[in-house]
């Protein structure tokens, strides 16, 4: 099984990798390395990747690794914003939905790297919770706690 966080600029692309626990960002002429990543994993996880400017980006990005049209997944794509806010509202940016479930903002450089390094640990952190069934906002709606 192979799980990919993922998060995209215009020309960097950030991969996340569950069973290595190692982020690699791959720019310029290692993006397509990144694109075949991303098309042969079995779960590809982003934040706003079904409907945002993120897929847009990743599309165009594969259209210049040679991918025409839209871009194939092997797998199943997780889409964190559809999963917390669903796609009937747009719900809440990734930096205000990351504060509703944890007490502080990741700290990492301040850097177009590092900003692209954190928007994937948000992330995954967010995906880790909704694994555990532990996501204090699902579909849009507040979760309650559950009581052991």
């Amino acid at each position: 099984m192979t799980t990919l966080v993922i998060d995209t600029g215009q020309d960097i692309v950030g991969i996340f990798s569950v069973e290595d626990n190692k982020y690699v960002a791959y720019r310029g002429g290692n993006i397509p390395f990144a694109i075949q990543r991303i098309q042969s994993a079995d779960e590809v996880v982003t934040y706003n990747g079904t409907e945002g400017a993120q897929w847009s980006e990743l599309v165009e990005l594969g259209k210049r690794a040679g991918v025409s049209g839209e871009l194939p997944l092997k797998g199943v794509h997780s889409d964190m914003r559809s999963i917390c806010w669903s796609d009937r509202i747009w719900g809440s940016s990734l930096s205000k939905t990351y504060l509703k479930h944890f007490d502080s903002f990741p700290n990492f450089p301040d850097t177009h790297e590092g900003s692209n390094e954190c928007d994937v640990y948000m992330t995954l952190k967010l995906w880790e919770l909704w694994k555990q069934g532990k996501l204090k906002i699902l579909d849009g709606q507040e979760v309650a706690p559950s009581i052991p």
